[in-house]
């Protein structure tokens, strides 16, 4: 599969995937904007650097999300060409966007930023914002709190500006009436129906017929080929282990994962920051010292904590919740931050200022519970299973090269390998490339039947290549037998033919009367008779819309809507129409009348009626339209912004 990805995605599929998978950076990107500029720029826009840096770290942003697109780890070096150069059009036109946005007055206050981070479905837990997985977050993406929120900051007014766009683009009248002209069409319609059935029965197929059939599609006609195989599997839960463990070694084992029957400390707190920049100048550093010394005096005094953190705190998120982190275990936040609580009883707030990389936090602990460790008693026996799956799997694996190399230096046999590893030969029946064996059955999993179907075991008479089949399952195998597809024998197949042969004349026959009719077809007041004459009758004419099911034939209803408009009121328009179950159909449309708009939505007849509302469908495809419009306009504005700055690349620094 990636062979093919590789082959086909070059030029317009290439882009194609790179912007279906694009995320913009504004959000979830390029947190170095806030870092010092890196030696080298690989653009300019009016003046603002993109560092080669940032470029990187797009890029690679972008490699991620192909990867998670196709699940798996592929080798993208054959796209780098067009990543780069669709991550630097992304990089310029976002700044360019926010430069707009902030020349124009559009900014983002701090309860919209803090809104908006408390809402984001990463940082959500149980329903309700976690401190926890935003601290987590962070820390993964080497950002602090201000470089995070001044992103949100810039997501925020490109947003504004983009809805702003789609907000103000007009719908006119003209527009939504041509729209509904259309959309809401109805046709006048009648059909007449000629059915196969009505010739079948008059029809004789002679053996001659049949011969002369079976001899021309005989491809048509053939065995299902099939193949059986003989396999070896590997499989690491068969595998023998040490059933004895002493107590010595179950005891090295406890120690060595102490951690892993530890239950960490957890902390609930709340806490108050003033930032400040670890390499800001000293009297910042003391002012900032001095502003948190004040605040904890407030609240020595009696001042309420969760007020003085809403009202004072730099965290901008907590600060909404009066300072509260939630819960949260070791290495969530900053080391300073976590000693502290360390030494903190239920209910204190720090005696002094912390101070961090951030500035100087003020901590409340609401509540606190301590580290446990299970005993090594109570994990006696878990560790004994541990160890002994661990054992087993140890011998998987030593045998896992042996395996393969047996099967690949060996390829024409399956016995080396159970001379070498002991293992049993077992067979399959008889089956074809559909099948789907059933579950736990080596045929359910599709790779076995590629391999046996594969020229190396079909032709070459090869072994297969080592496939697995889950973790820890390996399997290796060869052809069996093999059932070669024939033509069938003609007794075999001779009533499926004669009714091929039937079926096929009765349609030619169908569509000749149909095409008869045609030719004699008149006024619109001759239709009836002419049909008549034929024992065949014309429906009911009825007015039918595009989405119309009535007729239970769509491809009568699509081919009314590809017709053309009668000339006249009394002169129909008519078509011959094959359909798929071998019938033919004439159609007559009689009459066209244009849609109307909708003057009043569904939303207002429920309210009127006192029932709740229904989305109205007219009211839905004009907003549909209204914003594709919209987002016609806006990247129309995109590039009329890029015309009118000034960029500078420097393709030598994206190489």
């Amino acid at each position: 599969m990636l062979q093919s990805i590789h082959d086909k995605a070059q030029g317009i599929f290439a882009w194609i995937i790179v912007g279906l998978i694009a995320i913009p950076f504004t959000l979830w990107g390029i947190n170095e904007y806030f870092q010092p500029s890196s030696k080298r720029t690989v653009a300019e826009v009016n003046g603002t650097e993109i560092s080669e840096q940032q470029f990187n770290y797009g890029v690679q942003q972008q490699r991620q999300q192909l990867r998670a697109m196709f699940k798996q780890d592929i080798d993208l070096s054959f796209m780098d060409k067009e990543i780069k150069e669709r991550t630097l059009k992304r990089m310029i036109e976002e700044e360019v966007l926010v430069q707009t946005a902030i020349d124009t007055g559009f900014r983002i206050g701090d309860t919209l930023l803090a809104q908006r981070i408390n809402e984001l479905p990463a940082f959500q837990q149980n329903g309700s914002f976690s401190q926890a997985n935003y601290q987590n977050f962070l820390s993964a993406q080497g950002l602090n709190h201000s470089e995070f929120e001044m992103q949100i900051r810039r997501a925020l007014l490109t947003d504004q500006l983009r809805e702003g766009i789609l907000r103000s683009t007009l719908l006119t009248t003209h527009d939504r009436q041509t729209r509904a002209r259309l959309e809401n069409q109805q046709r006048a319609v009648s059909y007449l129906m000629i059915p196969t059935t009505r010739f079948k029965d008059t029809l004789k197929v002679s053996d001659a017929d049949i011969e002369s059939y079976h001899k021309n599609h005989q491809t048509d006609y053939l065995t299902t080929e099939k193949v059986s195989i003989e396999y070896i599997e590997l499989v690491g839960k068969n595998l023998v282990a040490d059933k004895s463990i002493d107590e010595e070694t179950l005891k090295t084992a406890y120690e060595e994962r102490r951690s892993a029957f530890t239950t960490p400390a957890q902390w609930h707190a709340r806490h108050l920051l003033v930032a400040v920049d670890q390499n800001a100048p000293a009297d910042k550093v003391a002012a900032a010292n001095q502003k948190a010394q004040d605040l904890l005096t407030k609240i020595k005094a009696g001042q309420s904590f969760e007020e003085i953190a809403t009202q004072s705190s730099d965290d901008k998120v907590s600060a909404t919740q009066g300072g509260d982190l939630g819960t949260f275990g070791p290495g969530t936040m900053v080391k300073p931050f976590e000693e502290a609580l360390k030494t903190m009883k239920v209910g204190e707030v720090t005696q002094t200022p912390v101070k961090s990389k951030f500035g100087f936090h003020l901590i409340k602990l609401i509540e606190a519970t301590p580290e446990k460790t299970l005993s090594f008693e109570e994990v006696k026996d878990q560790l004994r299973q541990d160890v002994q799956k661990e054992q087993a799997e140890s011998v998987f694996y030593g045998q896992q090269e042996q395996f393969a190399n047996l099967a690949f230096e060996q390829p024409n046999s399956l016995a080396p390998l159970v001379k070498q590893l002991s293992l049993q030969i077992q067979t399959t029946e008889l089956f074809d490339r559909q099948t789907i064996g059933k579950e736990g059955s080596i045929l359910a999993n599709h790779k076995v039947i590629e391999a046996a179907f594969s020229d190396a075991v079909l032709k070459e008479k090869l072994n297969s290549e080592v496939i697995e089949i889950t973790e820890q399952h390996l399997l290796v195998l060869r052809l069996k037998e093999h059932q070669e597809s024939v033509p069938k024998p003609l007794a075999e197949v001779k009533t499926e033919m004669v009714a091929a042969i039937t079926q096929a004349r009765a349609k030619e026959q169908a569509k000749s009367l149909g095409q008869t009719l045609l030719d004699e077809l008149k006024p619109k007041n001759e239709a009836a008779t002419i049909a008549k004459a034929h024992n065949l009758t014309w429906t009911t004419a009825q007015w039918i819309g595009r989405q119309d099911t009535s007729l239970k034939l769509p491809t009568l209803v699509k081919a009314t809507f590809e017709m053309g408009n009668p000339s006249s009121t009394d002169k129909a328009i008519y078509q011959g129409i094959e359909l798929p179950n071998g019938d033919y159909a004439l159609l007559a449309m009689l009459a066209v009348k244009d849609g109307e708009e909708k003057k009043e939505n569904a939303t207002t007849v429920a309210k009127q009626a006192g029932t709740p509302p229904t989305p109205d469908p007219q009211a839905q495809a004009q907003m549909l339209q209204q914003r594709g419009l919209g987002e016609s306009e806006f990247q129309q504005l995109v590039q009329q912004l890029k015309t009118g700055a000034t960029i500078k690349i420097y393709s030598e620094n994206t190489l």
